[in-house]
């Protein structure tokens, strides 16, 4: 019955809930540390029931990742003038959402990948709003690993940042697992006129598609370091049995079971622009959305841009 009741992400922080009241109920140490540790529980305790009750983000607690047990095998430090096109393709051109995406709006400038979101009056396919998606789809794929991405966010409303990895397998019929491939959204950066959560990302899984058999967990919200100002890392470690989210290298959550895909997937960094594409006089037009509308904001704060420091793919190292 609880499972009807509630989503993932709720039986997750019900969960934690319950073992930091009983921490806050079982403290540990002497003295001065006694009372340190039932108010370390009470803070946990009172961030759950926000997060919980009102939506606002969790901070992340988990483990951190030691990257002296990891191999580089793969990596774009964006040290060039252009675009590696060895490394990166066009993840789609034309409309997407509520813009256009264009191959051209992703600039490599001051050892950084900048993908521009901004109008076009002028654009290669119409007036209208332009960013970008890029992929590694038949130039690099893995199974398995640590994946992580350094970058600034893009900050406007109605526009998101991402860093994604996906199967050719997401188009396979649905088999209610994502053992044949899934999206997974490593970050994706929605909040930035959401109040609490305005420095906060989400991770999210995807798999068998999406249309009718389509199946989603949202895995939680996590609160980021100033995530439009400054270089923040977003991280998947993915083994045969479990994937693992971490932000600046601490551990926001973890997937098991049904949601772990046991194929190669491939990188992208996109930057979508909130609304739908809709066919108008027979035409794919981009609508922007109603609500989370990029119009919004001041015309002075464009353009607006995702900043990317590196992209970088470790290999476990074997056991000593």
């Amino acid at each position: 019955m609880l499972d009807s009741l509630f989503s993932f992400r709720e039986h997750r922080m019900i969960q934690r809930l319950l073992d930091a009241l009983q921490s806050a109920l079982r403290p540990t140490g002497e003295g001065l540390g006694y009372f340190k540790s039932i108010i370390a529980s009470l803070v946990v305790v009172a961030e759950l029931l926000g997060a919980l009750f009102f939506g606002h983000p969790q901070t992340p607690r988990g483990q951190v990742i030691n990257l002296d047990e990891w191999e580089l095998v793969w990596r774009d430090e964006f040290d060039g003038d252009s675009l590696d096109l060895t490394k990166w393709r066009s993840q789609g051109n034309g409309p997407r959402r509520g813009g256009y995406w264009d191959i051209d709006q992703a600039i490599v400038q001051d050892g950084n990948l900048i993908i521009r979101t901004e109008y076009k009056e002028d654009g290669k396919y119409g007036p209208g709003w332009y960013s970008a998606g890029l992929d590694t789809r038949g130039l690099f794929e893995k199974k398995y690993g640590y994946f992580e991405v350094s970058c600034k966010c893009p900050p406007g409303v109605g526009l998101w940042g991402a860093f994604w990895t996906m199967s050719d397998g997401m188009s396979n019929p649905p088999d209610g697992s994502a053992a044949d491939g899934c999206e997974i959204d490593i970050f994706e950066s929605f909040n930035y006129n959401q109040g609490a959560r305005h420095d906060a990302i989400s991770h999210a899984v995807h798999y068998d598609g999406y249309g009718d058999g389509h199946t989603s967990v949202l895995v939680g919200v996590y609160k980021g370091k100033n995530i439009y100002t400054e270089y923040n890392t977003y991280g998947l470690e993915w083994n045969e049995n479990e994937l693992i989210f971490y932000i600046n290298g601490v551990e926001t959550d973890r997937l098991s079971g049904v949601w772990v895909p046991q194929v190669a997937e491939y990188l992208l960094l996109s930057v979508e622009v909130a609304g739908t594409v809709e066919t108008i006089n027979g035409q794919r037009v981009p609508v922007l959305a109603k609500d989370n509308n990029i119009t919004m904001n001041p015309p002075s704060a464009f353009p607006i841009d995702f900043v990317v420091d590196y992209v970088r793919v470790y290999e476990r190292k074997p056991a000593a």
